[in-house]
């Protein structure tokens, strides 16, 4: 026996003999006529007289070690050993003699001895009928290692492949299993009844939702009508949940079809509370304290209708120019027109006091957005915009009407904390002037890609470009244009340090852009992590990215795990570039990744 394989089987033994494995008494140990370790861990983990407590009673171990039989034999068919043989003796007595009404005054020591027997594979392994287009049912065939894990694998997955051809009352009616012992071999046949092909029927919403029940049924978008999906009923959830108007959705089959061969689906929805007041901020050492809240009514025109007020302040103690304000209003109506489809309303007001410019802005919007998958969103916004602004070019107004086409991909496995995936969004942007205002278009991308090394190191990166085409830079409102440095660009630089100099020490935005930033993320605990990153910012006076200038800032940071997601701590300092912002270093807290 190799020495490692015997040092683990000693130790596995000694807990179980010294009671450091769950508390388990000296007077408690299991025997196995195998060499396994893995199996002995799994038997010990799986016994609890052996795991018992020194003060438990005598009755109470007894109907312990009774129940433990039927345990520790589960334990076993389901590592593929269907011919073992289990012993559980108490003071030298097989416990299955003992009575549990009348045990004896001394039942230790307790020893279970298990012989576990061959390790199975399957002989004649079947399903039938499988669904057309079935991939079959991974693990159960002739040769592979038994399992009764496998085997109840194979079955749920072959009510599932029914359940998608639409047999929403597919069950297992039947199953013939044969261990054979002189070859060590189990036989299964599991026969399937799928039951007729459904389709949809009604939608029942339950008479006292706070939700006017039209409303349900369109944001739902239960196809009825259409061939029964196991899918679409998850979809129908989903959009319900997203609403956040309930707080808890579930969307339960009828027991029985209809006589038509359609199958209803009953709803059962939890109001969530009717209003949310929430609060936010954020810090960095360049750009001040950011101080947000917001004020949220779930069922405004009772029909899962959002209205939401934000109020903001920012710049707070920073040296990026002044203090700024924001005041927006939000009216949010899921299932406009059809399932998939969201009308947004917007209305708001924000004074900007930064470094290269003031600004005042007044701007009105209408976004319908659509769901084309739980990944991809596409949205088209149309709207208008007034603002006055004074920067190096003087004291201006600009009028303009906007539209806005953009698309998001989100497959991250988690937009807090993603670990693997990637994140692309794409924007398309015309401002079309009035009252001598220019006419331009700004189009901007955004790509993020995440990949685990192992289990706690994930490499994440970054890349931004924006560029605006048509109009000039001083046609232009300055918001629009581009600037890099700070938290959201190049961490170490200053907020919006480097843009494009003009004469007089003067600043403004360019017109094109483009940052990448680097992250390294190593977690130390489950909660606890560090992270190093590297980020570069560019920015041109042209949209056609010619004779630009870049900066870079590096740092590393720390991230605390909360249920919210990470407390993100993250120290920059410059790295190089031609700003002439004089910042030697940032400190940037906020909750979330910073991409």
């Amino acid at each position: 026996m190799p020495v490692l394989s015997l040092l683990y089987q000693t130790i596995l033994r000694a807990i179980a003999l010294t009671g450091l494995l769950a508390g388990a008494v000296s007077s408690q140990q299991l025997t196995l006529s195998v060499t396994n370790e893995a199996l002995q861990e799994r038997l010990l983990m799986t016994s609890l007289v052996l795991q018992a407590e020194a003060e438990t009673s005598a009755a109470d171990l007894v109907a312990t070690a009774r129940g433990d039989y039927e345990r520790l034999l589960a334990a076993l068919y389901d590592e593929g050993y269907f011919g073992a043989s289990i012993s559980i003796r108490m003071n030298g007595r097989e416990v299955s003699q003992i009575s549990p009404f009348n045990p004896p005054a001394n039942v230790r020591p307790i020893e279970v001895r298990v012989d576990p027997g061959p390790r199975f594979t399957f002989g004649r392994a079947e399903v039938t009928p499988l669904a057309p287009g079935s991939a079959g049912t991974t693990g159960l065939a002739p040769g592979q290692a038994a399992s009764t894990s496998i085997i109840r694998n194979a079955a749920s997955t072959a009510i599932d492949d029914w359940r998608d051809a639409s047999h929403a009352k597919a069950q297992i009616t039947g199953q013939r299993i044969t261990a054979r012992h002189a070859v060590s071999e189990l036989d299964v046949e599991l026969f399937v009844a799928p039951g007729p092909a459904l389709t949809f029927g009604r939608l029942v919403v339950p008479p006292d939702t706070s939700v006017r029940p039209e409303r349900v049924l369109t944001i739902a978008g239960l196809p009825t009508g259409a061939a029964f999906s196991p899918d679409d009923v998850t979809k129908a959830r989903s959009r319900l949940v997203a609403t956040g108007t309930f707080s808890s959705v579930v969307a339960r089959e009828a027991e029985l079809p209809n006589a038509d061969g359609s199958l209803d689906i009953e709803l059962e929805l939890d109001p969530a509370p009717l209003r949310r007041l929430g609060f936010g901020a954020e810090l960095s050492s360049t750009e001040g304290l950011t101080l947000e809240t917001f004020w949220l009514h779930r069922n405004f025109f009772v029909g899962a209708e959002r209205l939401r007020f934000d109020a903001g302040v920012s710049g707070i103690g920073g040296n990026s120019g002044g203090v700024d304000y924001s005041v927006r209003a939000l009216l949010s109506i899921p299932g406009f027109h059809r399932a998939d489809d969201q009308l947004d309303i917007s209305a708001a007001f924000e004074r900007l006091d930064e470094a290269a410019f003031e600004q005042s802005l007044i701007e009105f919007g209408a976004r319908r957005s659509r769901e084309v998958s739980e990944e991809f969103e596409i949205g088209l916004l149309a709207g208008f915009r007034f603002s006055e602004s004074t920067d190096a070019f003087g004291t201006r107004e600009f009028s303009h009407v906007t539209l806005l086409a953009d698309a998001v991909l989100d497959r991250r496995d988690d937009s807090l904390n993603p670990t693997s995936g990637y994140f692309l969004s794409a924007a398309v942007e015309p401002f079309i002037g009035f009252s001598d205002s220019e006419t331009g278009v700004v189009l901007r991308g955004d790509a993020r890609a995440y990949r685990a090394l192992g289990e706690r190191t994930v490499v994440a990166g970054r890349f931004q470009i924006g560029s605006i085409q048509g109009a000039s830079v001083e046609g232009t409102p300055p918001d629009l244009l581009f600037f890099s440095g700070g938290g959201g660009t190049v961490r170490g630089q200053g907020f919006q340090s480097l843009g494009v100099p003009l004469p007089g020490d003067e600043l403004t935005g360019g017109q094109s852009f483009a940052g990448l930033s680097l992250e390294l993320r190593q977690g130390i605990t489950e909660a606890l992590g560090v992270v190093g990153f590297v980020d570069y910012g560019f920015v041109a006076r042209e949209g056609d990215f010619a004779d630009g200038d870049s900066q870079a800032g590096a740092g590393i940071g720390l991230r605390y795990n909360t249920a919210f997601g990470p407390l993100r701590v993250d120290v920059g300092v410059p790295i190089g570039g031609s700003s002439d912002d004089d910042t030697t270093y940032g400190l940037y807290i906020g909750l979330g990744q910073a991409f």
